[in-house]
């Protein structure tokens, strides 16, 4: 049913984030779908995990706890960004095309008061996205 999951993290891995990486595991293994991870970033002066080595070091290590875990090939992109706040919900589905995935695996937290106004990452990809989104919370 599905054969590549996009399964976009935020470097700083909040729990809605491990919780979303053990399902994106689990579908990947039960279905034999490949995993690529997106991070979106920016260079932010002072924050040691947003250095371009940093990064990919935190996607290749993540991909490889995903593979031992999933037994699925599992690949990473990370996008640069110059304003995450303002673009990450259109590179993410935009990216989401261009890999070709047919799920989209993401954590998200309980509704807050803003989210009436503005839609979470993972709301915005459930409204947006052409391919399936499995939200987790």
């Amino acid at each position: 049913m599905f054969k590549h999951i996009m399964f976009p993290v935020d470097l700083h891995l909040p729990p809605e984030v491990r919780k979303a990486a053990e399902i994106a595991a689990q579908v990947a293994r039960w279905q034999g779908a490949r995993i690529t991870i997106v991070s979106v970033t920016s260079n932010q002066p002072g924050d040691p995990a947003q250095t371009e080595t940093a990064i990919k070091d935190h996607l290749s290590d993540l991909a490889d706890e995903l593979s031992q875990a999933s037994g699925a090939q599992v690949d990473f992109r990370n996008i640069h960004s110059v304003d995450v706040a303002v673009e990450v919900d259109g590179d993410l589905a935009r990216t989401a095309e261009e890999i070709g995935a047919d799920l989209i695996v993401v954590g998200t937290h309980a509704p807050r008061i803003t989210d009436f106004i503005l839609s979470s990452h993972a709301g915005y990809l459930a409204k947006h996205a052409s391919m399936s989104v499995f939200v987790v919370r």
